[in-house]
């Protein structure tokens, strides 16, 4: 091959490398930011073994099968402090307990409550 030839090879290998990075920048998604966090109270103050979660609209966070007089603070994830809702399942009990939509700015615990014979969610 002459030199000509091989520079414009080389030249067009660079260029087209440079067309498929500068393409894949374009075409890849932006950095997401990290959604807030929050803390937010779980509490078992029932008879049973429960694991309680706290619903927002980005996460989900669960206590797991805590016993009864436990309470901890977990960290949650959210976008809007609004329609939040908060579940509980006892061990040993069938269904689960549910409480209506709420906003964090009102709330900052779900505690379940209750007996062998059922269970509630007391919002705090």
């Amino acid at each position: 091959m002459s030199r000509t030839v091989k520079q414009s090879t080389r030249l067009a290998t660079v260029a087209g490398m440079v067309a498929a990075v500068g393409a894949g920048m374009l075409v890849t998604a932006p950095a997401s930011q990290a959604a807030p966090v929050a803390a937010f109270r779980l509490s078992n103050f029932s008879a049973t073994i429960a694991n309680i979660c706290v619903h927002t609209d980005v996460a989900t966070k669960c206590s797991g099968n805590i016993a009864a007089g436990k309470s901890e603070v977990y960290k949650v994830e959210y976008k809007g402090a609004g329609n939040w809702y908060c579940t509980a399942t006892a061990k040993g009990l069938t269904g689960t307990a549910s409480t209506p939509y709420f906003s964090r700015a009102n709330v900052k615990e779900c505690a379940e409550v209750g007996n062998i014979f059922g269970a509630s969610i007391q919002l705090k």
